[in-house]
């Protein structure tokens, strides 16, 4: 995918796509803590499968799968190409192992995801991430677990210099009072847009770069609410509001 990608952004018609994603790159300067929270397994695939233009959500991804259907690609490349522009980052609830593998429940649609993490972080019970999970690319040889394809983001609060991991209950209440901006008719669509897209095109970089506590390195918390602006450590809003007073 990076290489056609590469090929595409040199394309006078792919100009809009391309000059968003290079100012988006210059913004946040992805490349993991400390420079920045942004990872490059993050910004790449939002970069290749969430960025998009016009009323059909073109994206780097959805292009490159009509080139190789085009071309006459073998159909298991463009079946994990899919697969990849499908993808979204989503909230998850760390519920427990299954011997090598971490289980997940993702909040609203309460899918339970068996995963392998491949940064290594393993976590504990209750522990919410922020991450994007690949699924088994072929449904007829299943290999029988999902990929964490990015490294955890673990979302907790973070108060008088303590950090604690985030309450479930209150991320609940978040989706209550964000989900019906979509402009979704169910709330599953409302989530899944929400979670792909935000509500506007920086809506989730800026969280992640907003609410930056610390890192290892295998994993990277954050703190606070993307509409709660004094709960975000490094919020550019709240830093305003400060001003003020």
């Amino acid at each position: 995918m990076s290489v056609f990608v590469e090929q595409l952004a040199e394309l006078p018609v792919m100009s809009e796509l391309t000059e968003a994603y290079l100012s988006a790159e210059e913004e946040y300067m992805p490349s993991g803590p400390p420079m920045s929270p942004l990872t490059h397994s993050y910004f790449t695939c939002w970069g290749f499968f969430d960025l998009c233009v016009g009323t059909m959500k073109e994206s780097f991804g959805s292009v490159a799968i009509e080139v190789c259907k085009s071309l006459d690609v073998d159909p298991g490349l463009i079946r994990v190409f899919k697969k990849m522009q499908a993808s979204r980052m989503g909230l998850y609830v760390h519920e427990g192992f299954s011997e090598k593998h971490v289980m997940l429940r993702e909040f609203l649609t309460g899918k339970r995801i068996k995963a392998v993490v491949p940064s290594g972080h393993r976590g504990v019970p209750g522990e919410i991430w922020l991450v994007r999970i690949m699924p088994d690319p072929f449904e007829e040889h299943p290999m029988g677990y999902s990929v964490v394809f990015t490294t955890p983001y673990l979302i907790g609060t973070y108060t008088k210099s303590s950090y604690q991991v985030g309450d479930e209950a209150e991320w609940q209440n978040f989706f209550k009072r964000t989900l019906n901006k979509t402009g979704q008719k169910h709330v599953s669509a409302d989530y899944e847009q929400f979670m792909k897209y935000g509500l506007h095109r920086h809506y989730w970089n800026e969280y992640i770069f907003e609410t930056y506590v610390n890192h290892s390195e295998e994993a990277i918390l954050l703190a606070g609410f993307p509409d709660i602006p004094l709960s975000r450590p490094h919020s550019r809003e709240s830093s305003r509001i400060r001003d003020i007073d």
